[in-house]
């Protein structure tokens, strides 16, 4: 850090005199070295009491913020986030300001401009010290109750925790009926499969499907049933078949797993996955796949957001404002772009982004933290929202060329408010366990000795159908049969039949009757009556003599098996041992 003199140095005659019309005593007149050495005179007694005096609340909230800064900087940002105003460094002159060339304010003699940015000189930092206090830490704000309405708006406010519970049992028996589709270049949903999500998930989306009234209408569209299939996929609890979804082995074990430890997982391995960048939902920002190197990786981003989560009270409703304001009060930012000119709306030489420069923030970093806090960390379960339509929800991109006929930036400008859930602590790792909420069934059910299953109370969720459906016929009514081939076929994927049963008893208030137990120890034990243990070669001998002769060699005890007269099966294992031998017996192996 430079010394008041150093920096003096440094300023020209014109703007050290400048800076002597707040020093009444000081001679204006003289050398450089002369002006330079009567403004530290000035600043080294009781002219900087009397200076100081004269600063406003926000000149000195200013000093105070830069001297106790660590890097000894005035951070512009971090300071219009925490107290919502800037200090004045230039005078107002009929109403205009000067930009920082011009004539100084008194601040002018205790922040000095140099190298794009303001600092505080070592030394006058240590005269400062006795008379400038520490400021306040930023905190973050929080509510207690949450208003019903919104301007004119009614708050909608959706509980997540338990939505995601189900919503992932849901999901994971989708895709191992194989009923979830994607595309095979992006590994994206599409229409139907995002119908299905929405009419299978809890509560179904956050918005309802509304068909538009004219064409230039914005579609808001799903973002719960969009984000789930990349969630498993950047999990590993599926795998693209085609252009479907299955489960892996990760997966069939999750369908038994707890919930909450499932979701803790899904949410880190999300936090690093390379498969997909949210910000491009955001769809009218153009730009975002031009040539170069345009968008930063979503992983770093994504990091700084969990960091500040981490922050935040469980079950405390925050304003996503407040939320956005804390971040860049505490110095937790990221980009969204390397080159935010390559990113536009409408027009790429007129509605760039690059010319929002320092406003940026609202358009680009707020925008994803949006997305990224409705669509990935709600459906999580991570945080409850508490959302408006996003029509009209907010103002603050109506001075960005292109947005005149925009009702909304983003689909997701309708967020409010969010509160982190005890799920949500846990997967973020500041809660150490987890307790869910007991389910209250919704449906009781008759199981009879013809494997019959009638609903006789209540109604099936859309997990409990699935269940069903993986191990039985749906008939007509209310009825459902056990079959054996659907139990075998799920035995072979890997469910445990054990589940079948606990479900069972559950919804059922007598004992199983026999023959279902009975259904169930068979199916179980035919299920799993064959192993595979390996893969293996058929090996096609040109005779029967040459099959004998490799097969009766002391070397290829263990290698491989007659399969035949001319045929030898080697498991793939032992493959090279087996074409070593070959080659020592004067062989060769073709295909």
């Amino acid at each position: 850090m430079n010394t008041l003199k150093e920096v003096l140095a440094r300023l020209t005659n014109d703007q050290l005199k400048s800076l002597m019309r707040w020093l009444p005593d000081a001679a204006r007149a003289g050398k450089k070295d002369e002006l330079v050495r009567e403004i530290l005179r000035t600043l080294s007694g009781d002219g900087l009491h009397a200076l100081w005096a004269r600063l406003d609340e926000t000149q000195r909230l200013a000093v105070a913020e830069t001297m106790y800064a660590t890097d000894g900087l005035f951070h512009e940002t971090r300071f219009q986030a925490k107290y919502g105003r800037l200090p004045d460094f230039t005078i107002k002159e009929n109403g205009r300001r000067y930009s920082h060339y011009g004539p100084p304010t008194a601040l002018g003699l205790f922040l000095y401009h140099e190298d794009g940015g303001y600092s505080l000189p070592v030394d006058l930092c240590e005269r400062l010290r006795p008379l400038v206090p520490q400021p306040e830490p930023i905190r973050l704000n929080t509510i207690g109750t949450l208003p019903e309405m919104r301007g004119e708006d009614p708050l909608t406010v959706r509980s997540s925790e338990r939505d995601a519970i189900v919503d992932l049992s849901v999901l994971l028996r989708l895709a191992d009926q194989g009923k979830i589709q994607v595309s095979d270049k992006t590994s994206l949903p599409g229409a139907t499969t995002l119908r299905l999500l929405t009419e299978k998930l809890v509560g179904g989306d956050f918005y309802a499907h509304q068909p538009k009234q004219d064409q230039r209408d914005l579609d808001i569209g799903p973002l719960k049933a969009f984000s789930w299939p990349l969630l498993l996929q950047a999990a590993g609890l599926v795998q693209r078949n085609g252009s479907k979804l299955a489960l892996s082995t990760a997966g069939l074990k999750a369908l038994t797993a707890s919930p909450a430890s499932v979701l803790r997982t899904i949410w880190r391995k999300w936090l690093k996955s390379s498969q997909f960048d949210e910000f491009s939902r955001i769809d009218i920002i153009k730009g975002q796949k031009s040539k170069g190197r345009v968008m930063t990786a979503a992983a770093p981003r994504r990091a700084v957001i969990n960091e500040i989560l981490q922050r935040c009270p469980v079950g405390a409703w925050i304003n996503v404002d407040d939320f956005s304001r804390f971040m860049q009060a505490t110095g937790h930012t990221f980009d969204v772009a390397h080159d935010p000119w390559k990113l536009y709306i409408v027009d790429q030489q007129y509605g760039s982004l690059g010319y929002d420069g320092p406003n940026a923030w609202a358009i680009l970093q707020f925008r994803y933290l949006l997305c990224f806090l409705f669509e990935y960390v709600a459906t999580l379960g991570i945080i409850d929202v508490a959302y408006i339509d996003p029509s009209e929800a907010r103002q603050d991109f109506g001075n960005v060329w292109g947005t005149d006929d925009l009702e909304f930036l983003s689909r997701y400008d309708g967020l409010v408010y969010f509160r982190l859930t005890p799920l949500g602590a846990y997967c973020l790792g500041v809660g150490e366990d987890y307790t869910p909420t007991p389910i209250q069934l919704s449906v009781r059910l008759s199981v009879s000795s013809s494997l019959q299953v009638n609903v006789v109370g209540g109604h099936l969720s859309a997990e409990e159908s699935l269940t069903l459906d993986t191990w039985s016929i749906e008939e007509a009514g209310k009825s459902w049969r056990l079959d054996r081939q659907k139990a075998l076929d799920a035995i072979e994927k890997g469910h445990d039949i054990a589940e079948l049963r606990a479900f069972l008893q559950a919804r059922d208030d007598q004992p199983l009757p026999e023959k279902v137990e009975s259904f169930i120890k068979t199916s179980q034990k035919q299920g799993k009556a064959l192993r595979i243990i390996g893969t293996t070669l058929l090996i096609d001998c040109e005779d029967a003599e040459t099959a004998a002769m490799i097969a009766t060699r002391k070397e290829a005890a263990g290698l491989c098996l007659r399969a035949g007269d001319r045929q030898l099966v080697v498991r793939l294992e032992n493959e090279e041992k087996f074409r070593a031998l070959i080659r020592v017996l004067g062989l060769g192996i073709t295909t």
